[in-house]
C-alpha cells in the first residue's frame, strides 16, 4: 500500500494564511483546489495520470478550534476491497478502535470503499480503494 491522502489540522484562525502558502509553495508541482467542504475543509490535489475520470484530492487542510481538536488523518491506498477489509479486521484484532468498518462512502465518490480505525492515542488511519468491486 501506498499513501492515498493525508490531512493537516491547521488553527482556524491562521486557516486562509495557511491555505494561501500550500496553494502558492504546491502551484509549481499542480496543486490546486480540488474538493472544499464548509469554509475550513479544503481538499488539494494535482493531475496523475491514475485520476482521469475524476479528482482525488491528497492533501486536506482542516482548520480547527483548538489544538488537537481532531485527530491526525492518515489514508492508505488499497489494491481492492478485500484488502481494505483484511487491515479492518486486523487492526481491530490488534486493539484499534473501530471509526468505520468497511464499506462504500458515496459521500467521497460512488466507488470510495473505505475503513477506519482509530489507533491507541485516537489517530484516524484509514484504508481506501477507488475502483469498483
Amino acid at each position: 500500500m501506498a499513501i492515498d491522502h493525508i490531512s493537516l489540522h491547521v488553527p482556524e484562525d491562521k486557516f486562509k494564511e495557511c491555505l494561501d502558502f500550500y496553494l502558492a509553495t504546491l502551484a509549481p508541482l499542480g496543486y490546486t483546489i480540488w474538493h472544499q467542504f464548509g469554509e475550513t475543509v479544503v481538499g488539494l490535489g494535482a493531475p496523475r495520470e491514475d485520476q482521469k475520470d475524476h479528482k482525488r484530492p491528497d492533501l486536506w487542510l482542516c482548520g480547527i478550534k483548538t489544538p488537537n481538536e481532531y485527530p491526525s488523518h492518515i489514508a492508505f491506498a488499497s489494491n481492492d476491497r478485500a484488502t481494505v477489509d483484511a487491515f479492518y479486521a486486523e487492526g481491530i484484532k490488534a486493539g484499534a478502535e473501530d471509526n468505520g468498518p468497511p464499506g462504500v462512502r458515496e459521500v467521497y465518490h460512488s466507488n470510495y470503499y473505505g475503513a477506519f480505525l482509530l489507533d491507541p492515542v485516537g489517530n484516524n488511519i484509514e484504508a481506501v480503494y477507488h475502483g469498483t468491486a
